[in-house]
């Protein structure tokens, strides 16, 4: 009869959507501290713009990177490979990129779902003000990372791609991202464990990044982020698709 009465109170307070609401506030508790961390709410409201040059080495090669980007804007990544650069820009709701390793040194219109999975580089702020972004949070329970206890915190963003963030329980950076697209109707899955934070302008970020990707199995790539310039003026110029 007890057993009875506590399975009837359990389905009676989740049909009341009371462990929704739990776990709603568990995830927001999360996101708080995580914000905190990072370098608090007053720094991150006020980030607008970025400038990162790094590089990457891969395959016994170090390929140098330089990334531009404006809040909600504009994305523009240039990356050298043997003498090469190849260029990829989302401006808005577009984007576009010029290959010359393919033999075309014009610029190339994204396919939609490109653009739809890189959209959300030019968001600089992540889980800060997720619910006016609107982006849906989960809280998928906790895990053990290399050693390091993590919160699982799913977000989903309004254009439907997930991305899965694990929360260090004790410094409240976020320490690995897995995220899922589908380029060309091919699922692919990337990983990214992030390390080495340090403070630019109040503002904490991941300066060495170890990269993998489902479209390379097998093959790890480390960025190493040589220097990071807070709030520049960027002409948006940079984001438009050259004729």
């Amino acid at each position: 009869m007890r057993k009875t009465t506590y399975l009837n109170i359990f389905f009676l307070l989740l049909s009341a959507g009371v462990f929704q609401t739990i776990s709603a506030q568990n995830v927001d508790e999360i996101v708080a501290k995580h914000i905190k961390a990072m370098g608090g709410e007053d720094k991150l409201s006020k980030l607008q713009s970025m400038k990162i040059t790094a590089e990457m080495d891969v395959m016994n090669m170090q390929v140098p990177i330089n990334t531009t980007i404006v809040q909600n804007q504009g994305f523009r990544s240039e990356t050298t490979v043997q003498g090469a650069t190849i260029v990829q820009a989302i401006n808005g709701n577009t984007g576009w990129s010029i290959n010359p390793m393919t033999g075309n040194n014009k610029a190339t219109a994204l396919p939609e779902e490109a653009v739809k999975s890189m959209a959300s580089e030019t968001d600089l702020t992540g889980l800060y003000n997720y619910k006016q972004k609107g982006y849906q949070l989960t809280l998928d329970g906790e895990e053990d990372l290399a050693g390091a206890k993590v919160y699982k915190v799913t977000m989903t963003l309004k254009n439907g791609v997930k991305r899965v963030n694990y929360i260090s329980k004790d410094t409240f950076y976020i320490l690995k991202i897995i995220a899922k697209t589908n380029v060309n109707g091919q699922d692919i899955e990337s990983e990214n464990v992030q390390s080495d934070f340090r403070q630019v302008d109040g503002i904490y970020y991941p300066f060495t990044s170890e990269v993998s990707t489902s479209a390379m199995p097998g093959t790890k790539m480390a960025l190493h982020i040589k220097t990071l310039e807070v709030n520049p003026k960027i002409d948006p110029a940079i984001f438009a698709m050259p004729n």
